[in-house]
């Protein structure tokens, strides 16, 4: 973890009420586990055109397939979701997702459906929390 991070961690952790008495406590397990609600990192999932299908439906799933196959832009696309292998979380395919919204092929609820699938849980681990609080001595930082 960069010093800008630990920095960033040291003050949602001082300014959340929830981490009071675990700070007060040095418990960085506790405070690990409030700390770590939300955060999300990209996953390596692939998907292919029966994923699209069964989290956004038939109906909605096949207009955005249409909208993919029917445009050249997304010519290379294409082969990449019928053998299952496109990268949802990658940065550039979560853009294109959220970029459909606008072309009408899918609604922004189905798209962040899709944009979910390509994040994974990111826990910090106790030692993060430690290294970014307190000091090798135990004093906080």
């Amino acid at each position: 973890m960069t010093p800008d991070q630990q920095a960033a961690l040291r003050t949602a952790a001082r300014s959340n009420p929830a981490c009071a008495a675990p700070l007060a406590a040095k418990d960085c397990a506790a405070l690990a586990l409030i700390l770590s609600a939300g955060r999300t990192r990209p996953s390596a999932t692939e998907i292919g055109y029966g994923t699209i299908l069964e989290v956004i439906g038939i109906a909605a799933g096949n207009q955005l397939i249409d909208f993919i196959k029917g445009n050249p832009e997304l010519r290379h696309v294409v082969p990449l979701l019928e053998q299952g292998r496109l990268r949802i979380g990658s940065p550039v395919t979560q853009e294109a997702v959220q970029s459909f919204v606008g072309a009408g092929a899918v609604t922004q609820a189905d798209a962040d459906k899709l944009c979910a699938l390509g994040r994974e849980p990111a826990p910090l681990t106790l030692l993060e929390v430690a290294d970014a609080l307190y000091n090798p001595d135990g004093s906080e930082k």
